[in-house]
């Protein structure tokens, strides 16, 4: 029991980001989640919401997003898989609990897997899709004179598209 607890808690430890580490030749690394690239920049999301330009030849590498959790994932779901052989033909016999022990593994190491794939998938995509500058929400505040069906009461209408 105290390996599951440990294997959970390692897995919980990796975090769930989705940003990919870039090293740069010239810079620091920049830790951003990749929007776009083209053959001569990768588009990097910055902090305000906009985009930043690295060109490619100053990148040394990518980490990108996801690996982590798909390797550790992957390997909580094996050991799941392994545990549901050996223990399903007990199931019966020794009850609900049991056999909730005999899945868990595998339900907990599935969806790690499945998001760490995902996400890395999704971030190495993105190096080839052109960025989507028009993506941005917007917000409007209006002052109105009338609420609630009562005129002149003075007040504001917030609006937006997100």
């Amino acid at each position: 029991m105290t390996i599951k607890f440990s294997v959970l808690g390692l897995v919980l430890l990796t975090g769930c980001s989705t940003t990919a580490t870039i090293t740069r030749v010239s810079g620091p690394a920049v830790e951003a989640k990749i929007v776009g690239g083209d053959r001569s920049d990768v588009y990097v999301e910055t902090p305000f919401g906009g985009q930043e330009a690295i060109p490619r030849s100053d990148i040394k590498d990518i980490d990108h997003p996801g690996s982590t959790a798909g390797v550790l994932g992957g390997i909580v779901t094996a050991y799941g898989a392994l545990n549901i052989a050996v223990g399903l033909p007990k199931c019966e016999t020794e009850g609900a609990a049991f056999c909730t022990g005999v899945f868990l593994p595998a339900g907990i190491g599935l969806p790690i897997m499945l998001w760490g794939i995902a996400t890395n998938a999704g971030s190495r995509g993105a190096l080839d899709k052109s960025p989507s500058p028009g993506l941005r929400g917007s917000l409007f505040i209006a002052p109105t004179r009338q609420f609630a069906g009562r005129p002149n009461t003075p007040g504001l209408s917030v609006g937006g598209a997100f």
